[in-house]
């Protein structure tokens, strides 16, 4: 009997492998047709999106058509994952009967897969045909939208300027600066609505100007210009020009009028880097000391049209400043301190804060709220309205989502910090240093441009967000692929099971984990996971074991989570062979598998500091493509497998100390994509890493921390010459680090903490040429700064914090062209010689930003 059902089964499994290899053939070739479809499908709705932006799609019926035809690119996704979840899933079977039990799961979803392929077929056959009844074939984008007057030196306009007097000052000094002959190009850069063009507005009407130049010329550029249209706004009077003209008979014309006198040229919004470049040859240089002024979002445009003078980058306003532009606004000719009501004060408050320092939404919010009846009720909702919905940064979230292809030889990583500089330079996105230990650098865009872009993505079904104020909002059948959850809620019920990204940030993260218990596991298309808690460590849930059902997420590739205690991270991890990304915070964590480093897909590793059972074993088990490592234990594992792992950019190590000087010096010679190295330890080998160096061109950043084995640094050629970052803390130097470090050329940021133990500290001439921040803290015996003259021309920020024997600031800071001060110290005397405006020591700094403090 028993050998008989043996048998029987051992029949039917053989005639289930046939059928599933036949199957499996024939959705394999659906899967690579859709794959295909969905690439050209994407490359339409790019286009579509392109003409949305400049216009060329209207109507609701084309709306209507493009939604429909995302949703099918949106289906045919699901598909194509799906099909590679049970490829996978396969895979990992181990055991004949276990495969055997799996095979039917199997044939059923393939044949449902079939089903879908032919279903997408159907739907795109009847957008085909609607396609060209609605004539999208045919959609052009428009240019610039008609009927809008722009904003003209010769036009009176209210926008008030608050903020910018020191900017105009400077301007105004390179503009009339009779030492300087040469034809000179001023640019004025800054994200979109700062102000550039009111404050260029305001250079060239000023009275002085008026009486310095001979010919005057504003020209506004913006994205889509022509040659011909620019050259006829410099010509500005219809008699200079004639319908015949070209580009070539206008050229000479242009020259032509400038070149009888000194002449000052506005090109307003400057957009593309070539503008210069065509036109510079129309701007004759008779050593007449004639200007042009050039406002920009891209700060590439500046540097090449003038690359001898530093472009005048404009700052968000501070809360002062911005509060007195929302008032102008507000109550116009009236008196600033005593027009708003009390009763209003904290409205006005948090409007001001909603705007974040940018002029033009001051403006425009201000001109909306002088339009309401100054009552609390009618304040109260203008802010309601307001109130945007906040979402934390992930890291590495773009290469996760596959939304960053590589180029040139380039990781998805160099990529897409590549994208991050051009939008930086855009001026669509800020790039902000934090001030917290480990200087990271986040990036922001503003408020209402934020708005925009979530606005955009729902539209989209990119993603939702749910918050506090959201009603019921879990509950809502949806189709977008990611999930913002910041609301409390019991239950998540959510309708689509196809979500990519399930994002999770609460105050109460205890919470998050109980509501995610037992619905993880139907999100098996998720390719994101983060469970993480808004505020700090004691808020992390006290959970003991790693939620299992994550195991089950096999198309995972970014998991970051927090918890307070875990007794370990299981064996099991290894199944989630897709993981790229691993982040996890924790108070306490017993144990790492070693079967983490088996995933070969690896990318970035950032373990807690606080990891308790020593360094990990990795074996012959290296994640060749491994470019984050972050905080791993000092250990064996240093001279064993540290040199294997080539492809390094970011290496952070701590308990280091001298019995591992040379396998460490060995290893990091080994790594010559390093960009970004921190080491901590009671005591440092300095002497040893420093041997190193020579081989890491790339290394931009640099943190030791702890006491290094030397009393002196060594001379300027040993370090890194492109480094940009350092910090040097718990060091405890006996020599003045000064005369090493003010000789990397590239440095920019500087962090000095408990690093150096003498009286003395001098900055030389010409010394640190691109040093933008410096902040030292706990130089205990400082007791004398010297700065001497053209020494940090470069330096916008300086924190001194708790440095008790210094008794006055540098006089050479007067030359250092700063925006703020920070100064945090118990000496009363020195913090009385900074006073605004009152100080002694206040001619020496004079900065618009300038914060007094103590312990």
């Amino acid at each position: 009997m028993a050998e008989a059902a043996v048998g029987f089964l051992a029949q039917k499994l053989g005639d289930l492998l046939v059928q599933e290899a036949i199957d499996l053939h024939g959705v394999r070739g659906e899967v690579e047709w859709l794959k295909e479809e969905l690439e050209a499908i994407q490359c339409f709705l790019k286009d579509a999106d392109a003409k949305k932006i400049n216009g060329g799609i209207d109507g609701e019926s084309v709306k209507n058509w493009v939604t429909k035809m995302r949703d099918v690119a949106f289906e045919a996704e699901d598909i194509i994952d799906t099909f590679m979840y049970y490829q996978l899933r396969r895979q990992q079977q181990p055991g004949f009967i276990k495969r055997f039990v799996f095979i039917f799961d199997e044939l059923i979803s393939r044949h449902k897969g079939h089903v879908d392929v032919e279903g997408i077929k159907t739907k795109l056959r009847d957008l085909s045909e609607k396609r060209s009844l609605y004539g999208i074939a045919n959609t052009t984008s428009q240019s610039r939208s008609p009927g809008r007057i722009p904003i003209l030196p010769q036009l009176p306009d209210d926008i008030d300027m608050v903020g910018f007097d020191n900017e105009k000052k400077k301007i105004m000094l390179e503009l009339l600066d009779r030492n300087n002959a040469n034809r000179s190009v001023i640019s004025i850069v800054g994200m979109g609505g700062l102000g550039k063009t009111t404050l260029a507005k305001s250079v060239y009407n000023d009275h002085k100007v008026k009486r310095s130049f001979n010919i005057f010329a504003w020209v506004i550029i913006s994205q889509e210009y022509t040659i011909l249209e620019i050259l006829k706004g410099i010509l500005s009077e219809k008699s200079e020009t004639s319908p015949e003209d070209t580009i070539q008979t206008l050229s000479v014309k242009v020259f032509e009028k400038l070149g009888k006198g000194n002449y000052l040229v506005v090109l307003d919004d400057v957009w593309n880097e070539n503008v210069w470049n065509e036109l510079v040859k129309v701007f004759p240089d008779d050593n007449n000391g004639s200007r042009v002024i050039i406002t920009t979002r891209n700060l590439n445009v500046a540097k090449i049209a003038d690359p001898t003078i530093q472009p005048h980058e404009l700052r968000l306003l501070n809360e002062k400043e911005s509060k007195e532009l929302f008032l102008r606004k507000v109550f116009p000719r009236q008196d600033i301190k005593t027009c708003c009501p009390t009763y209003l004060v904290e409205y006005a408050h948090q409007l001001v804060k909603r705007c974040g320092g940018l002029p033009l939404a001051l403006v425009v919010l201000g001109g909306l709220v002088s339009t309401k009846p100054q009552t609390k009720d009618a304040w109260q909702k203008v802010v309601e309205s307001m109130r945007g919905q906040f979402v934390e940064n992930g890291k590495r979230l773009w290469s996760a989502e596959g939304f960053l292809p590589t180029k040139n030889d380039k990781t998805i990583e160099e990529f897409g910090f590549n994208c991050l500089e051009e939008l930086a330079q855009r001026c669509l996105i800020q790039v902000t240093v934090g001030e917290n230990e480990d200087r990271s650098t986040y990036c922001r865009i503003h408020d209402l441009l934020r708005d925009m872009c979530i606005a955009e993505a729902k539209e989209n079904k990119f993603l939702e967000i749910y918050q506090n104020d959201t009603a019921n909002c879990a509950t809502m059948a949806n189709a977008a692929r990611r999930l913002i959850i910041f609301n409390e809620i019991e239950m998540l019920n959510y309708s689509n099971s196809n979500l990519r990204g399930l994002f999770y940030g609460h105050v109460n993260l205890s919470l998050s984990f109980i509501v995610m218990k037992g619905q993880l596991g139907r999100f098996k298309l998720l390719r994101v996971l983060r469970l993480m808690a808004i505020v700090g460590m004691s808020k992390f849930p006290s959970v003991s074991e790693f939620p299992s059902e994550i195991k089950s997420l096999i198309h995972l590739r970014y998991l970051e989570m927090a918890a307070y205690n875990w007794k370990e991270v299981p064996l099991w991890i290894s199944d989630l062979c897709n993981l790229q990304t691993f982040i996890i915070y924790c108070d306490r964590l017993g144990k790492i598998s070693d079967s983490l480093w088996t995933i070969d897909n690896l990318r970035h590793v950032d373990l807690p500091l606080s990891y308790i059972t020593g360094p990990p074993n990795m074996g012959n088990n290296v994640p060749k493509n491994l470019q984050t490592l972050k905080w791993l234990r000092a250990g064996s594992w240093i001279g064993k497998t540290l040199p294997k792992l080539t492809n390094l950019c970011e290496l952070r190590i701590h308990r280091v100390s001298n019995d591992h000087a040379n396998v460490l010096s060995s290893s990091l010679q080994k790594l010559g994509r390093l960009a970004f190295l921190r080491i901590e330890g009671h005591e440092i080998p300095s002497d040893n890493i420093i041997t190193a160096f020579p081989n890491q061109h790339c290394l931009k950043k640099l943190h030791l921390d702890g006491k290094l084995n030397c009393k002196k640094l060594p001379n300027n050629g040993v370090f890194p010459q492109q480094l940009v970052e350092l910090y040097l803390e718990s060091s405890k130097l006996e020599h003045d680090p000064m005369p090493t470090l003010e000789k990397l050329q590239c440095l920019k940021y500087l962090y000095l903490r408990r690093a150096y133990t003498s009286k003395q500290m001098i900055c030389s001439a010409r010394g640190f040429p691109q040093l933008s921040s410096l902040h030292i803290e706990s130089l205990d015996e400082l007791e004398e700064w010297t700065i001497e003259d053209n020494a940090m021309l470069c330096l916008k920020s300086l924190l001194i914090e708790y440095c008790p024997r210094l008794k006055m600031i540098p006089e050479g800071l007067k030359h250092v062209p700063l925006d703020q001060v920070k100064l945090i110290t118990r000496h009363r005397k020195l913090t009385i010689r900074l006073k605004k405006n009152t100080g002694k020591d206040w001619y020496k700094i004079q900065v618009p930003n300038i914060f007094n403090g103590d312990y």
